[in-house]
């Protein structure tokens, strides 16, 4: 096993254990134990304050290499993951995607992340990019770091970022632990992007699309608002076809008495007649900009913020 444990340096600190995204090490008795199912992807080398864990391979990947997925010719986030690497002592690989497919595009970037063992996949927070980074942080198991405006890594080997809010209005710091990483960065200034198309596997023939349920008869409904983004409508269709339910517009649902399962409303305000619909619900998830927005009020789990970040992670968590 090319990763090793040196018993005298290590302090028990278990930020290895926090590092590893497959269960191959453990501390015990004050030591780390890295078990055979380990794929020497080096984070707990990386992670480790001490340097108690050492690696006998020594490839780019292998030091935490970080991945810089684009969607065109041009990119306005690889001179920055560039710079990130070369601060971080790792190297940089580059991949283009077909942003037409997100599900198809972030299993193929998962794929080359976890073969290649990259630290860090960065896409661009503009276009599709969000929605794809949620999808391939989901399979990997990583951190999902959006909306970044820089990002760097500390000493501990985790990630500081600087994150925009309220359209740019607001610059919060944050931190996130040491280990795999997927993260969006906001487009600086463009520049030419020669990397090479990512393979992606070719769709399955579509036959036909399934009818939609009637709004009185189904038990569950994601309603979003119809002046949404394109990239939050996407999300809100894929929240829909992964609960398997139906996907409406809001103003339809005044003046009916709706017995749902689950209401789940993106951007979506909530009229009186709107709430008097759907307010008997088992369970109202209401996804908002707005604390003030009245939806909120007859809410079970409120969702306040930027609503194209919290409907992809929602998304994320649906698998």
């Amino acid at each position: 096993m090319p990763v090793t444990v040196i018993l005298e340096k290590c302090v028990d600190s278990r930020d290895c254990v926090s590092a590893c995204a497959f269960n191959a090490i453990e501390v015990r008795n004050g030591k780390a134990v890295i078990f055979e199912n380990c794929v020497d992807c080096d984070m707990c080398v990386r992670a480790c304050p001490t340097q108690a864990i050492v690696s006998s391979t020594a490839p780019a990947t292998a030091r935490g290499g970080m991945l810089i997925a684009d969607l065109a010719e041009r990119s306005g986030i690889a001179a920055l993951i560039e710079r990130i690497a070369k601060n971080a002592g790792a190297a940089s690989a580059t991949a283009r995607i077909d942003p037409a497919d997100a599900g198809a595009a972030a299993d193929a970037i998962a794929a080359d992340a976890q073969t290649q063992g990259y630290r860090l996949v960065a896409l661009p927070h503009s276009g599709a990019g969000p929605a794809i980074a949620a999808r391939v942080a989901a399979k990997l198991g990583a951190t999902l770091i959006s909306g970044c405006e820089d990002l760097r890594t500390d000493d501990a080997g985790g990630w500081q970022a600087t994150r925009l809010r309220y359209n740019g209005l607001v610059r919060v710091s944050t931190r996130a632990p040491a280990g795999r990483a997927v993260a969006t960065l906001a487009p600086r200034r463009m520049t030419p992007f020669a990397a090479q198309p990512l393979e992606i596997s070719s769709q399955a023939e579509r036959v036909a699309d399934a009818q939609p349920q009637p709004d009185q008869l189904a038990r569950s409904i994601v309603a979003i608002a119809p002046d949404a983004p394109q990239d939050v409508a996407a999300a809100a269709r894929a929240i829909a076809r992964a609960l398997g339910a139906a996907l409406v517009d809001p103003g339809s649902l005044a003046g009916k008495n709706l017995s749902l399962k689950l209401y789940i409303a993106i951007g979506v305000s909530g009229s009186t007649e709107h709430n008097a619909a759907v307010r008997g619900a088992g369970t109202i998830v209401a996804v908002v900009s707005d604390q003030a927005a009245p939806v909120v009020q007859i809410a079970d789990y409120a969702l306040v913020g930027d609503v194209r970040e919290h409907a992809q992670a929602l998304l994320a968590a649906l698998g």
